[in-house]
């Protein structure tokens, strides 16, 4: 593990929110909030259905609008200042690092081994794609090679819209075992494409790490009491475990 992004993470954990195993109001996909009658939380149900099946997510946090986490995760990419987009990039890329530093022994024992890494592509941005980027340039090789096996597809895609073309592999990927890696998850849509993408094509996608999962803590009252259940649980790089429900 990067030993400056390790240390550079220590100084964002307070931005962090742990992520709950399970319960019965966890979604079992995607660890957001689900409704305790469900399995699976709606968004991860609409996925499952348009594609066939839901790719585990596993995030390394969640996140809510307002918040820290959320400005980086989007100013990273989009920020007009240069500096700034360098220095959030390189604690994008501290984050991956430290989280898959701590836990990815864990991850290959719960979901296997993996041999190459995939960023989701963008549904509109040219690649490279801002976290490939800035995990390359800052060293943040722990989670494995990254590989670009992803390019857009002909399909539409779009919040709680998914699609199996939206992406479609740009070389063979026939038996291989790819981790599949975003920067947020929110509804699943486009990480959830991009795992059918791969399925299709032949690939085994043993599960998805998403650097941060979005909570609306507004949206319901038992939504708000879940985020602050969450709040108050202490935050841990190493992942937690994952039952087999």
């Amino acid at each position: 593990m990067n030993p400056d992004l390790a240390a550079l993470a220590d100084a964002l954990e307070d931005d962090c929110v742990a992520v709950p195993d399970s319960g019965s109001d966890v979604c079992t996909v995607c660890r957001g909030h689900r409704a305790e009658a469900e399995q699976m939380c709606g968004s991860c149900r609409v996925c499952r259905d348009r594609l066939g099946s839901a790719c585990e997510v596993v995030p390394v946090s969640l996140y809510c609008k307002p918040s820290p986490m959320r400005d980086r995760l989007r100013y990273y990419k989009d920020s007009d200042d240069a500096e700034l987009r360098l220095q959030l990039s390189q604690e994008i890329a501290a984050l991956v690092e430290t989280f898959f530093g701590n836990s990815r022994i864990q991850l290959e024992d719960h979901f296997g081994e993996w041999d190459s890494v995939c960023v989701v592509p963008s549904s509109d941005r040219e690649p490279p794609h801002p976290l490939e980027t800035a995990l390359t340039e800052f060293g943040a090789n722990a989670c494995g090679p990254l590989v670009r096996h992803l390019k857009r597809g002909s399909g539409e895609i779009g919040h709680r819209r998914p699609n199996a073309q939206a992406f479609e592999p740009a070389s063979a990927v026939t038996g291989r075992r790819i981790l599949l890696l975003d920067d947020v998850f929110t509804t699943g849509a486009r990480s959830q494409s991009a795992a059918s993408a791969l399925r299709n094509a032949g690939a085994v996608v043993p599960l998805v790490v998403a650097i941060a999962r979005r909570v609306n803590p507004d949206w319901r009252p038992e939504v708000r009491e879940w985020w602050d259940r969450q709040t108050r649980q202490s935050f841990a790089w190493t992942a937690q475990p994952y039952s087999d429900e």
